[in-house]
């Protein structure tokens, strides 16, 4: 049976017994902070079990998209090297949020794993939490499980806790015998293990959670911790895809399964070596693993940094084409396995295969980038294991510099080292990159109002979603539902309303409620801070009363602006693909009325020229009068329709697509113009880079972006008069004038070239001659003289020979201490920095050359004194 059939069969199984399927949620958690990636099928339901939230069918199944490769979940380092270890990984799951329990979720396992898998119950093994009876009644008298078969476990492997505190319960799992050629050689449990610890033997594959109690803080001071029973128990299922499919296909490895075999086929050709080739074998595994996480974090939104998810994303990479250049590829590679990886994933995750150009184009760059400084770093690491060991231990400020420097992901240099039979400084390194991060932004933050979520779940159960009704009005009536108090603000929440919320980059509307044709508050932002219900933040709510009636207005030019600002954002997008090519995927996006912003993936910088391009691209379709039209469907209909759907982004079952002529094809919620003409004109006012591989592009449209070429076509009219020449001579009268200066530049640096040579006649002429015919100089010169420029002078007219020269300026002094080259034993660094605090000094530099500045004018002989003695003491 192949993967896809597995996967198929699961869901077909519970979606016959009323579940509905759910799609896979991001691996980018959605609105949670405290998670890295998407690691288990539980996430996106967390508030559904916390209570926060109800669910719509309590009944859910899923197949999930899970990576475990930082954080608390961390399997990088097992990776390749045994059976079951993944980066990325599917996890199938059931679901029940407080409608059936164990007698159900047991009953449905086992009736999947024997009949419909047709795995043999001699096979099988189930565990039990050791006090739960309840339970192991079930698995015997229910299902006929053999009391002999049914293990009780403690709480470290059979009771699931959400946290210190939150929803817990007792778990049943489900283990596969892979058979007694697996076993481990003289394998005895010790204290509380069983024969199922022999974990080579046998296989978890699938783990029922009975979430039936909820632990909180009986005293929040004290931290104790109190259990009470839930009043709707709940069920938690998680089965491995790639451990599944690897048992029913009568394989060891998950690996040698076709979740991963045309990947490591396709490393065979592209390598030129076998996978049967134990050389080889680990590496292919290594890279079969990680171009599957980094394909799908990739198409998820991820992008490779040096911080947060985009740091862990690179680690990924660079250890797999580390991994590639043991299998002795040279070339750029580790990008041509993207089209293989969707051949296997493509079917149940589409809108990472649409994504698939934007891995491609990333994965290439950073393995060109990477490849670029390994050869550097392994350099630098070789000269350091010889000259900075202390105990076979590597420095942890080296690693970090590694890290930072030549992009050596911190477990790249562990296995390094490991191969030499050397250790790492993990403190030192921790103390360095903490150094650096001191003033940095963190890589994500939680969401506003933390601690208000139970409140706003609690609204939207008991009122339903916001009903939206600003597509088509500015205004209307509606009744006050509810008032909720956040300090300042208040929020409002209404039957209905015009104002759009802050979603999909889009801000938030703003205007006024009103009664009787009067203003009694004023609307600041309105924002979801809950998916589906619509909140109106106000400083000024305390005439509103809850159950009455209000006219609702949103300010209409602040929305108008808006809406022309994101329109223009959808052609601009449409025009960078055409230009830029494929790969171009939007990586954040921020609509206000006074300007868009957008931010997307794409690999190096764009020229002027093509800038340009993709203005009278976008002012082109403006000039068109395009008809904007929006379309309400499902989602599968909209992607086959051709619609951008965003990574990062959370999809309901129906999506709004907005289709400018044949143009632009997007899913939005947003507001927008009804024709391209009402945008009138649009403006490129700056490009840059935000991140490696992510460029942010922000412009103007209508009235800003007249004003703006109004101002500069005024700048170019004065220029114009000033230098007395029409518009098409202009750029050649600047370009004239610029040659001319560099002219001029070049006279000056050459006359100042031969007044530091006359300088130095008159510096160099007279030396103290100290021991081994070293000629010395100590020597005051002119404020407005270059030191360094003296001191090459000094270099080339000497080959045996030390000078100090000192300059007065600004009320401190400014040293320069040079050697020439075969001078080796005077280091002129180590030398400034032992004499400069005679000055109150600072300063540096190589072993032939440094500089350093103080303020004690009045030590200066002084120092000087010691400089010499230092240098005689030396030769």
């Amino acid at each position: 049976m192949k993967s896809k059939e597995i996967r198929q069969l699961f869901c077909n199984q519970f979606l016959k017994n009323g579940h509905d399927k759910i799609s896979s949620s991001s691996l980018v958690p959605h609105n949670d902070p405290t998670l890295l990636f998407n690691n288990a099928g539980m996430n996106q339901f967390k508030d559904y079990f916390t209570g926060k939230a109800k669910p719509s069918n309590r009944r859910a199944v899923t197949v999930q998209k899970c990576v475990r490769a930082g954080g608390k979940h961390n399997d990088l380092e097992n990776v390749g090297f045994t059976a079951r270890h993944h980066t990325f990984f599917e996890m199938l799951g059931n679901f029940s949020f407080g409608d059936y329990f164990k007698k159900d979720a047991i009953h449905f396992a086992w009736e999947l794993l024997t009949k419909e898998l047709q795995i043999p119950k001699d096979k099988l093994y189930v565990t039990v939490f050791r006090t739960d009876d309840e339970a192991i009644d079930i698995w015997h008298k229910q299902e006929g499980v053999p009391l002999d078969r049914i293990i009780r476990r403690d709480e470290k492997d059979n009771f699931w806790e959400m946290g210190d505190i939150g929803p817990c319960g007792p778990c049943s799992e489900i283990f596969v015998d892979h058979g007694e050629k697996y076993a481990t050689s003289n394998f005895k449990p010790v204290g509380n293990q069983t024969f199922l610890d022999d974990e080579t033997r046998y296989v978890e594959i699938w783990n029922l959670v009975f979430m039936q109690y909820e632990k909180f803080y009986e005293d929040a001071a004290t931290k104790k911790v109190k259990q009470i029973s839930l009043p709707r128990p709940s069920i938690d299922t998680g089965a491995g895809l790639e451990r599944v499919t690897a048992f029913i296909q009568g394989k060891y490895w998950n690996y040698d399964s076709d979740l991963f075999s045309p990947i490591i086929n396709k490393i065979e050709a592209i390598s030129n070596q076998s996978y049967t080739n134990t050389k080889y074998t680990s590496n292919m595994r290594v890279i079969a693993d990680h171009i599957r996480a980094a394909t799908m974090l990739i198409t998820d939104g991820v992008i490779p940094s040096n911080e947060g998810r985009g740091y862990v994303l690179r680690r990924i990479i660079r250890r797999a084409i580390r991994h590639l250049r043991e299998l002795e590829v040279k070339d750029i590679s580790f990008h041509k396995l993207v089209p293989t990886v969707f051949d296997i994933l493509g079917e149940e995750y589409p809108q990472n295969k649409n994504n698939a150009s934007l891995a491609i184009k990333l994965l290439e760059l950073e393995e060109k980038k990477f490849l670029e400084t390994l050869d550097v770093g392994m350099k630098f690491l070789n000269q350091a294991i010889d000259n900075d060991l202390v105990s076979k231990t590597l420095p942890g400020g080296v690693a970090f510099k590694l890290y930072d420097t030549y992009g050596f992901p911190l477990d790249l240099t562990e296995v390094i080292l490991k191969e030499k039979n050397l250790q790492l400084d993990h403190a030192g390194f921790e103390t360095s990159m903490q150094k650096q991060k001191e003033n940095s932004k963190k890589s994500w933050k939680g969401g506003d109002y933390a601690g208000s979520d139970k409140i706003f779940n609690e609204l939207k159960e008991k009122f339903g979603n916001s009903e939206f009704v600003g597509y088509d009005k500015t205004k209307t009536t509606s009744k006050l539902l509810a008032k909720v108090e956040m300090g300042e603000i208040t929020g409002l929440l209404f039957d209905s309303t015009p104002f759009y919320a802050e979603s999909g980059g889009q801000s938030g509307d703003r205007g006024t409620i009103s009664q009787n044709g009067f203003v009694l508050s004023n609307v600041q932002d309105t924002r979801k801070p809950i998916d589906g219900l619509f909140m109106h933040y106000s400083t000024d709510a305390d005439a509103l009363k809850v159950d009455e009636s209000y006219e609702l207005e949103i300010t209409s030019d602040v929305r108008s602006a808006t809406a022309k600002n994101h329109s223009a954002t959808h052609l601009l997008q449409a025009a960078l693909i055409q230009v830029l090519g494929s790969h171009i995927k939007q990586a954040g996006s921020l609509v206000t009325n006074e300007k868009l912003r957008f931010d997307f993936a794409h690999h190096e910088s764009i020229s002027k020229e093509k800038l340009k391009e993709i203005e009278n691209l976008v002012n082109a379709k403006i000039q068109e009068s395009i008809s904007v039209q929006t379309k309400v469907t499902s989602l599968d209909d909209a992607t086959k329709l051709g619609a951008l759907a965003f990574f990062g982004e959370k999809y309901g079952s129906s999506v709004r697509m907005l289709k400018m002529g044949d143009f632009s094809t997007e899913l939005c919620g947003g507001t927008h113009v009804k024709n391209t003409a009402d945008i009138n004109h649009f403006s490129i006012i700056s490009e840059s880079a935000i991140s490696s591989g992510v460029r942010r592009i922000e412009a103007i449209t209508d009235k800003a972006a007249i004003t703006r070429l109004m101002n500069r076509s005024n700048v170019l009219e004065e220029v114009e008069n000033s230098f007395s020449v029409k518009s098409n001579l202009v750029l050649d009268k600047v370009n004239s004038m610029l040659t001319e200066k560099k002219e001029l530049e070049k006279q000056i640096n050459s006359l100042q070239d031969k007044l530091d040579n006359i300088e130095s006649e008159k510096l160099f002429l007279n030396p103290i001659q100290l021991k081994n015919s070293v000629s010395f100089f100590d020597s005051e010169v002119d404020a407005s003289s270059d030191l360094k420029k003296l001191g090459e002078i000094f270099a080339s007219k000497f080959t045996n020979g030390v000078c100090i020269l000192s300059q007065k300026a600004d009320g401190k002094v400014n040293v320069l201490l040079r050697a020439t080259k075969n001078m080796t034993a005077v280091d002129c660094g180590k030398i400034l920095k032992e004499t400069l605090p005679i000055i109150n000094g600072k300063g540096g530099g190589r072993p032939d050359q440094a500089q350093g500045s103080g303020t004690l004018l009045n030590d200066l002989p002084k120092f000087l004194t010691e400089v010499k003695k230092i240098v005689e003491s030396k030769i």
